[in-house]
């Protein structure tokens, strides 16, 4: 593994403007999409957190526009990555924040970035089904980049940091988690009923007209989220 190269990678996704970073080996993992592309580097870029404190009942104008803003902005810093990468001598290619497109049989996508991100010990999974990280909560959001650039990997996540907080399971008007603490191997269907929530997203939408199936109830609800909140309020 090459750890010159990791920490050089890792100061490019800073001063292209990502909030943190991480990086897993997936050798291991069945039908990758990009066979021979082993690594796996995690881009997280945190969302605003005066707007989603204002998410409330539901998602608002605000939280809808930095959705999109933080998307486009995970998209160019992702392609930036690429083509640091690249410019190594690696081959390297960019899987774009999650957005609408999926199997809308099974709700999923040929590779979650939340796979990459756990592996990379950037966060747990939270009873919500999101990642939630230390400093962020769940309140950001994520590209990967899969390479073949042999990056020193980072310590995997296997355990729920979440305790007995089921802030989410309560806040959640669908209903959708089961309540479910996650540990590593735990299936997604096991702690929350992604239809329901796809549903909720849905309505909220038609109902304000958007293109994106957004909530961020459960995001605002977590106590991490809040404590991320805090720690960029103004004394």
């Amino acid at each position: 593994m090459n750890c010159d190269l990791t920490r050089r990678l890792g100061n490019k996704v800073l001063e292209e403007g990502g909030s943190g970073y991480g990086v897993s080996d997936l050798a291991d993992i069945q039908g990758l999409p990009f066979p021979g592309l082993f690594y796996g580097v995690t881009i997280m870029l945190a969302l605003s957190p005066e707007i989603v404190s204002g998410i409330g009942d539901g998602p608002t104008r605000d939280y809808h526009d930095e959705y999109v803003r933080v998307n486009g902005e995970l998209a160019r810093i992702g392609s930036e990555t690429v083509r640091f990468l690249e410019g190594a001598g690696f081959r390297a290619v960019l899987l774009g924040p999650t957005t609408e497109k999926f199997d809308e049989s099974t709700l999923s996508v040929p590779f979650p970035h939340k796979t990459a991100a756990v592996r990379a010990g950037v966060g747990w999974i939270g009873r919500s089904d999101l990642l939630v990280s230390e400093e962020f909560g769940p309140a950001f959001r994520m590209c990967t980049v899969l390479t073949d650039a042999p990056l020193a990997p980072g310590n995997p996540s296997t355990e729920s940091r979440c305790g007995p907080c089921r802030a989410c399971v309560e806040a959640c008007p669908a209903k959708a988690p089961t309540g479910r603490e996650w540990s590593a191997g735990t299936h997604r269907d096991e702690l929350v009923d992604i239809f329901a929530c796809y549903r909720q997203t849905r309505h909220f939408s038609k109902e304000m007209g958007w293109s994106h199936s957004i909530c961020g109830i459960c995001i605002q609800a977590c106590p991490w989220t809040k404590k991320y909140i805090n720690s960029r309020s103004c004394p």
